[in-house]
């Protein structure tokens, strides 16, 4: 492992786990656009009323995921940062520069 990737981290592309969550984003999409597909060329008396309620779930889980994913990421580093500011002393301060 290089110096420059966090721990915690491999190969890009290299976990199991990126690419299931890929594959049931990708899924996701695909199922809902078939259910908003279908709900559109469906006469209206055989469309089901549950189609595009399913449909529209199902393409903004993957929106969902990702607008999730990046508040965790804000909200870790904003702790980390908290951290960072709490353990290492104010280098600069206003008090120490009054006795210069």
């Amino acid at each position: 492992m290089t110096g420059k990737q966090e721990e915690g981290q491999g190969a890009p592309g290299g976990s199991v786990c990126l690419w299931l969550v890929t594959v049931l984003l990708l899924l996701s999409l695909l199922g809902g656009g078939a259910c908003l597909a279908a709900y559109i060329l469906l006469p209206p008396n055989e469309a089901p009323a549950w189609l595009p309620a399913v449909g529209l779930a199902l393409v903004a889980l993957p929106w969902a995921f990702w607008i999730v994913t990046c508040a965790y990421r804000c909200a870790k580093a904003r702790a980390a940062e908290r951290r960072m500011m709490a353990v290492a002393p104010a280098t600069g301060s206003m008090c120490s520069r009054s006795g210069s």
